[in-house]
């Protein structure tokens, strides 16, 4: 599992530290990336986690609108969007759907041809739930779910600071990109000072360096890499 200390470490090997003396201290480093890098990461890469809903408990009601809801994250991270609401599945079943899978391959057929039934009447029903977020908590359902109890509601948030939630294929894209954020830092600072080399209580630090530069760039094809969607492992979620 990746962490801020491993982070830590790959900025600094990869900045040429112990050799290369760095004008910010390790504690820095960490708030930066942690504070700013994994905020914007997780615009691009943020955590998917589902919690319960009970829509009939006045406490996750908001006062004076019967159709929207507050969403608590367990952890208080920020909730980016919501992916989806699942419902229970009783109204399915009122409209035709079987409660239950097919039991052989020929009630395969008939159990299809039941669900696409009981999907297309739903449409047509006041059971067609839509929903709509709004930051930073509230999600409103049309039309107005009456004695629907609990849902199941399927949301984006922040990554959690200790990076726990950063999928393991994804872990040096993150240390990548908080690589960047720090080499740009770096390079501002330099860049204040012309050429030359600054005494710092970490040593001579020449200036001349186009570490801001190269930040630069390795951000922007970091961030197009992202924006085309990273390419993840699929989980398939039964039930």
């Amino acid at each position: 599992m990746l962490s801020p200390s491993r982070v830590l470490q790959y900025i600094k090997d990869n900045l040429g530290f112990p050799f290369m003396a760095l004008e910010l201290e390790d504690d820095k480093i960490m708030e930066h990336f942690i504070t700013y890098t994994l905020r914007e990461f997780s615009y691009y890469v943020p955590q998917v986690v589902k919690t319960y809903l009970n829509l009939d408990l006045e406490a996750n009601q908001v006062s004076g609108r019967v159709n929207e809801f507050y969403i608590t994250d367990e952890q208080g991270l920020e909730i980016l969007n919501v992916k989806d609401i699942y419902f229970p599945l009783g109204n399915q079943v009122m409209f035709g759907q079987p409660p239950i899978g097919p039991l052989s391959h020929g009630d395969l057929r008939e159990w299809a041809l039941a669900v696409e039934t009981s999907q297309t009447v739903k449409l047509f029903s006041s059971y067609d739930y839509t929903f709509e977020f709004t930051h930073p908590n509230i999600v409103r359902i049309s039309p107005t779910p009456n004695n629907v109890g609990t849902v199941t509601v399927e949301y984006e948030r922040m990554q959690p600071d200790d990076l726990s939630g950063i999928p393991n294929e994804l872990q040096i894209l993150f240390c990548d990109f908080a690589l960047a954020d720090i080499q740009i830092l770096i390079g501002r600072i330099r860049k204040k000072y012309g050429g030359g080399s600054l005494r710092t209580p970490f040593g001579e630090v020449p200036l001349e360096s186009d570490i801001f530069d190269e930040g630069k760039e390795k951000k922007r094809e970091l961030i197009e890499k992202l924006s085309l969607g990273p390419l993840l492992n699929v989980v398939i979620d039964f039930g």
